[in-house]
């Protein structure tokens, strides 16, 4: 993929003059175009992120296993600097005829999402009140039915909110991802720097804040409507 460049900007307009003009939303080159390429990237790394650790960290957690592991496991990982992993990888992609992107900056997010979504996931099933579960084996239940029917449903909440942390560290870490070679909202901070204009800089700062808060609120109301029924009635009873 070629490194994409924003048309010259005058220096002397306003952040909300560019941002109102049509012209700056549309076309090849448009925020539209950056927004989809960010929101695309993002999705696909934290849905990954999801269907790898989840069930990784459900069973580990269910049959109590790697607890010391776990913990050290995700501590080194929240230590690797995102921006470096991705220019580690950057030659290797280019060496390998793949280009600047997504690869390098896909696998430098997914390591990024990787922690809360495994720990909360972890911690929430371990902390699961373990009368419930021995009186659903009492009842029958086999262990795959104890931890998707019991355990993931009273760990909902708290696995949705590392989910959350997930994303929204995500959105606002891809911009890197343009100083990288690559395009998404980071570009507009990337070329306003490069232009030496203040308003590109500053507008693609809010663009870039604007869609993290957005993920932040979605998610919020997912964690709101996701969960189960009588795990929302009995977090009611319990805050009055």
């Amino acid at each position: 993929m070629t490194l994409l460049g924003q048309a010259p900007v005058p220096r002397d307009i306003g952040v909300f003059e560019w941002l109102l003009d049509p012209n700056s939303w549309t076309g090849p080159d448009g925020i539209l175009v950056s927004l989809a390429n960010t929101v695309i990237l993002c999705a696909v790394v934290v849905v990954v992120a999801i269907v790898t650790m989840v069930p990784l960290a459900s069973w580990l957690a269910h049959t109590r296993r790697g607890e010391v592991s776990v913990s050290w496991t995700v501590t080194l990982s929240r230590a690797i600097p995102t921006f470096a992993v991705a220019g580690l990888l950057v030659p290797i992609s280019l060496r390998s005829g793949w280009g600047f992107e997504p690869w390098p900056i896909f696998i430098a997010l997914l390591l990024l999402a990787l922690p809360p979504i495994f720990l909360n996931t972890y911690t929430a099933i371990q902390q699961v009140d373990p009368g419930v579960v021995d009186a659903s084996r009492a009842m029958g239940y086999s262990e795959t039915s104890v931890l998707v029917r019991v355990e993931l449903a009273l760990a909902t909440s708290v696995m949705l909110a590392g989910v959350r942390v997930a994303a929204v560290t995500v959105v606002a870490t891809e911009p890197i991802r343009a100083f990288l070679g690559g395009d998404g909202l980071g570009r507009y901070v990337r070329d306003g720097l490069g232009q030496n204009n203040d308003a590109l800089v500053i507008a693609g700062a809010m663009l870039i804040a604007g869609l993290a808060g957005l993920t932040a609120l979605s998610f919020r109301l997912i964690e709101r409507f996701a969960l189960p029924d009588g795990v929302r009635r009995l977090a009611t009873t319990t805050t009055r």
